[in-house]
């Protein structure tokens, strides 16, 4: 018969050859899952950005005016980056509706070159007349690109 002491040891023994296997493997796995899933994610995203961009080449069409339009500035620890804030309004069957985005599908994924923003927001000046997709079926689904 063991005594508690000798039992307590054979525990303790068992769990530190189970912690010295099972944290290696962690450390192995536990990379590769992050990017694994980093990488589903923008898959994801990816495709909902090109279905929506095929949906947007069915939309109707109407004129709209440039609200506002400015570049955003948004600042971390070490990066800094510039994104396009364009408000347009436009009316379908005489109701008005109001926009922000740019181009269809880019609410889901988009990749931005430095610079891209200050010409995005050039093309679209306050007061300019801009053509404005809508989803026919929800009008408040919009964009001023396909």
């Amino acid at each position: 018969m063991q005594t508690p002491q000798e039992i307590r040891m054979e525990i303790f023994a068992i769990f530190s050859i189970l912690f010295s296997l099972i944290v290696p493997i962690c450390a192995a796995i536990l990379p590769v899952a992050i990017l694994v899933g980093l990488g589903i994610f923008i898959y994801r995203r990816s495709k909902m950005r090109d279905v929506a961009k095929q949906a947007a080449l069915n939309w109707s069409s109407t004129m709209g005016v440039v609200v506002t339009s400015t570049v955003q500035v948004k600042r971390s620890y070490k990066s800094r980056s510039e994104i396009p804030a364009v408000v347009y309004q436009y009316q379908v069957d005489g109701k008005p509706y109001m926009g922000k985005v740019i181009k269809a599908g880019e609410q889901f994924f988009s990749v931005r070159l430095y610079g891209d923003a200050q010409k995005t927001v050039a093309r679209y000046p306050v007061g300019a007349q801009v053509m404005v997709y809508y989803n026919p079926l929800n009008p408040a689904d919009s964009a001023l690109e396909r």
